[in-house]
């Protein structure tokens, strides 16, 4: 692991700008405490063997841009390629600004510096170059896309971090469409800080292919704000994903919907944190995954009501789907609660296809393959129930019926 560290963040001279206390900072917690093993709690599940064996040659430049996907609604883009965001090929609605980052829009205090849990943000900020910061002070009616890719020939470690800002009474859809190949490494932070009576959408949809993707996302949420994430993963080489949704003051909502479609030796992880820091407030999660092939799916869902938190509600469930017999699935919901008068809940499943339901379906005239494939679909797209109908909400679900 000593090496995989001299790799991605060698002891040499860092940059003298604005964020050289900030990266110095990270580089000595990353020195003190190294990246994450097997016997690190939250990574148990997903060893670094891959990253171990790539070389990350190469420095993350901008290569050419590949065609932009179509799609079936109206969007504002954001074009970020090789972890570098191109202004020229991207366009904002009115009521927003894309502005570089400065110092202190970077919040330190939501990492775990003790320990190598969130080593990868503090790699982030170790070898931050240009940061953003997008700042939204109406309700946009058009998403906005952040359309993420790398080049099939990259083999680069790239670091990109993209701050949020929603001002009170403001909303954003954002639409985070991320894919490439390459066998390098897209390590990505970000920062969402809504204001009051807000609203956010996120949507995440993302196909690996041989890119490690590793992102860590911290979303806090104010006064009667409300944050809904629904998330679709086709997987790929590896594929980490931590989101923290903070409910910071009364009347804050928060939900995570999201659904993992896994072949061949796909793995990804999914960690998310739920903490009610106030009361009332409300959250809600989902997540489901299909494991096919040799495929690993792990998700850790958690809710924390901390002392004080009275009056908060929440629930978690997650159904999972074991579609072969060398396919694992890893799951894990947790409710730590230290407050009164409040309500929560959790359940998880593992299993397999109906094979009556399979049967019926074949009774009325599928092929194995269509009444399989509609199965899946089926219990995939449950996960989305919550998402208004629309164009989004189709487009979304029509690549979930692709892949399923």
């Amino acid at each position: 692991m000593s090496e995989l560290l001299e790799r991605l963040a060698p002891d040499d001279a860092l940059p003298s700008d604005g964020f050289a206390e900030l990266r110095r900072h990270a580089q000595k917690i990353l020195m003190q405490h190294g990246f994450p093993h097997r016997k690190t709690e939250n990574w148990k599940y997903t060893p670094l063997t891959l990253l171990q064996q790539r070389s990350f040659a190469g420095t993350g430049e901008m290569g050419p841009l590949p065609a932009a996907p179509e799609l079936p609604f109206d969007a504002a883009v954001i074009r970020m390629h090789n972890g570098e965001i191109d202004p020229s090929a991207t366009k904002l609605p009115r009521g927003t600004s894309l502005t570089g980052l400065v110092a202190d829009d970077v919040d330190v205090d939501a990492l775990v510096a003790d320990g190598p849990n969130d080593a990868f943000a503090w790699l982030n900020l170790a070898r931050l170059g240009q940061g953003w910061k997008l700042v939204v002070d109406e309700r946009v009616e058009r998403p906005i896309v952040l359309l993420t890719t790398v080049d099939d020939a990259f083999e680069g470690a790239v670091h990109p971090r993209l701050h949020v800002e929603i001002g009170p009474d403001s909303a954003l859809t954002l639409v985070s469409l991320q894919s490439g190949g390459g066998a390098g490494l897209h390590n990505a932070v970000l920062d969402v800080r809504m204001g009051e009576r807000s609203k956010m959408l996120h949507v995440i949809d993302r196909s690996g292919g041989d890119t490690v993707w590793i992102e860590h996302a911290t979303v806090r949420v104010a006064a009667g704000a409300s944050y809904r994430a629904f998330v679709s993963d086709a997987g790929g080489a590896l594929t980490r994903q931590d989101l923290r949704v903070s409910l910071d003051a009364p009347e804050a909502r928060g939900a995570i919907h999201g659904v993992a479609t896994l072949t061949d030796r796909a793995l990804v992880d999914y960690h998310t944190t739920i903490e009610h820091h106030v009361g009332p407030s409300q959250s809600a999660e989902s997540f489901r995954i299909l494991a096919d092939d040799r495929a690993t799916g792990v998700f850790n869902g958690r809710i924390l009501i901390v002392p004080g938190a009275d009056d908060s509600h929440s629930e978690m469930n997650t159904g999972n789907l074991l579609l072969s017999e060398n396919a694992r699935i890893n799951t894990k919901p947790e409710l730590e609660i230290h407050a009164e008068d409040v309500t929560a809940s959790h359940g998880a499943t593992i299993g397999q296809l109906d094979d009556d339901a399979r049967f019926y379906l074949r009774s009325r005239g599928l092929s194995e393959r269509e009444a399989t494939a509609l199965l899946k679909y089926g219990f995939a797209a449950a996960v989305f129930d919550d998402l208004e109908p629309g164009p989004l909400a189709d487009w979304l679900l029509e690549r979930l019926k692709a892949r399923a």
